[in-house]
């Protein structure tokens, strides 16, 4: 097989491969996940970080879902984003390029020919768009108290979440069971 069809192979079968490859729910780890850390008793900066083959979707949904989750392991109920940082980054990877040739030769006593064939394949550049969040949110168990502290976000005012009932619908709708 040909180095040129074994490349456009690999190429094909990569995304196939790669579909599964999207960061899970998870600890931080090299395909991305959660980290946490407190800033106060009921403040705390939740950060997830997705790899080339998560969206951006899902990165927000499964950083909700740290929300909720760090919210009830701390005792409260409520939670509301006070400020978002975007750490999303692109990056890419770029193939080498390469040429074969190919060629024939005759030969009869002092005459020669030959032809010659040379297919140069060029280098290829995959972009990666890596999604990543980063949001501070502040704890309480009276919902009340953290109306006024909501982040604005294109004009609308953030609105504290019920911990418990965040985590349930989010867990079901990534399907990650009751965990």
């Amino acid at each position: 097989m040909s180095p040129r069809r074994l490349l456009r192979i690999l190429l094909l079968l990569t995304p196939v491969a790669l579909v599964g490859c999207q960061t899970g729910y998870q600890s931080q780890s090299f395909t991305g996940g959660y980290s946490e850390f407190l800033t106060a008793p009921d403040e705390a900066v939740i950060t997830f970080r997705g790899n080339g083959y998560t969206g951006v979707e899902r990165v927000v949904e499964m950083t909700a879902l740290r929300c909720a989750e760090v919210t009830l392991a701390h005792g409260y109920r409520y939670f509301v984003g006070t400020s978002l940082s975007d750490l999303s980054r692109q990056t890419s990877l770029t193939t080498p390029g390469y040429a074969n040739t190919y060629g024939t030769a005759t030969a009869f006593g002092n005459f020669a020919t030959g032809s010659a064939t040379t297919i140069v394949t060029p280098p290829q550049t995959i972009n990666f768009y890596k999604p990543a969040v980063m949001i501070s949110i502040k704890m309480s168990n009276d919902e009340k108290s953290l109306v006024p502290l909501g982040m604005v976000i294109n004009g609308q005012k953030a609105t504290p979440r019920d911990a418990a009932f965040l985590r349930a619908s989010l867990r079901q709708a990534l399907g990650l069971g009751n965990g």
